[in-house]
């Protein structure tokens, strides 16, 4: 293989549809929000893809700390890269749900419906927490603690508080209520 089979492979390699990187992504924010049980569930798995990109990108997540709640003037190019977050994350919804299946089938995870969400929380294990905890995860764990910081409760906000909050105050067109 020569170099120019590897730079084709990089350009076609999209982290979001990576099964790994998203599970991997998913435990971190469940255990670092501490969502570990039913009473401390996240609310409705559909922020998570939205989430997932902005734990996973130092800018992004620096653009969420900046914009969320409207707290700075936004200016063309963060609302730009918020379209591609918001329109991704859109398409992003069924793969992420088909994940918590399989997540749940596996127990690490318990999902639970309500009326018109679904929460959901992760099961003790054993050799999870070392997992969560090793040192490859440091940059997404940092992003994890940069939103804890600022207060922003995330895990327990609505979904439609957490679109508006990100994107309908800072112009990015929703396509949901």
């Amino acid at each position: 293989m020569d170099i120019n089979d590897i730079k084709k492979k990089r350009l076609l390699y999209d982290k979001s549809e990576d099964i790994y990187f998203t599970i991997y992504n998913i435990l971190l924010l469940l255990y670092y929000l501490g969502c570990t049980n039913e009473k401390k569930a996240f609310q409705d798995y559909r922020k998570l893809t939205f989430l997932i990109p902005i734990i996973s990108d130092e800018v992004l997540n620096t653009i969420f700390i900046d914009y969320y709640r409207g707290k700075n003037e936004i200016n063309k190019n963060i609302r730009r890269r918020l379209i591609r977050v918001y329109n991704a994350g859109i398409e992003n919804i069924s793969f992420i749900r088909y994940i918590l299946l399989i997540l749940e089938k596996n127990n690490f995870i318990k999902l639970i419906e309500e009326e018109s969400k679904i929460n959901l929380y992760l099961r003790q294990q054993s050799n999870l927490e070392d997992f969560l905890e090793n040192e490859i995860f440091k940059d997404e764990i940092r992003c994890i603690n940069n939103i804890k910081s600022n207060n922003y409760q995330i895990a327990k906000v609505s979904y439609s508080t957490f679109i508006n909050n990100l994107f309908k105050i800072n112009g990015v067109s929703v396509w949901e209520g």
